[in-house]
């Protein structure tokens, strides 16, 4: 009797503080509650798939909004190197600015892109962190210590 309350009293201060919360940080770094961070497989192995397919649809968004970004701006960089180096001599040749306005759009259109792959993979982590709280919630709603002739003796009442 003694070993059975011993392991049903483990058990439940096992199942009390299994809980696993999760917090992102800048980039979409997803940390759990032991402060370690996750990759990607990591993420795909404990996050359920609602939650999943959240941080998915926000890594993509960052993937295509940096790409956005660096190639606008490479763009813009290779474009204004090219009539530096090549009208060095003439400083009134006419040249053609499309692709200035090129990157000029592409980074334009990277900032919002950019700006929303965070709350997508915030909202992630809200849903798995709240579908944590809901699964893994055990509430003892009183314990007593019970003397009687018999022995001393704990209860939990769920």
């Amino acid at each position: 009797m003694k070993n059975l309350f011993l392991v049903f009293t483990l058990l439940i201060t096992s199942v009390t503080f299994c809980q696993e919360t999760y917090t992102m940080k800048s980039g979409g770094r997803i940390f759990n509650s032991k402060e370690e961070r996750l990759n990607s497989t990591q993420v795909a192995e404990n996050f359920n798939q609602e939650a999943l397919k959240l941080y998915k649809a926000g890594r993509t968004k960052k993937t295509v909004g940096n790409i956005l970004f660096w190639g606008g701006l490479s763009t813009v960089i290779i474009k204004h190197l090219n009539v530096v180096n090549k009208h060095s001599d003439d400083q009134y040749a006419k040249t053609n600015n499309t692709l200035y306005f090129v990157g000029g759009a592409m980074v334009l259109t990277s900032i919002p892109i950019k700006i929303g792959f965070q709350n997508r993979i915030r909202k992630s982590v809200a849903i798995m962190n709240e579908y944590n709280s809901k699964t893994d919630e055990v509430s003892i709603e009183s314990t007593d210590l019970m003397v009687n002739a018999n022995g001393i003796g704990i209860s939990l009442t769920f």
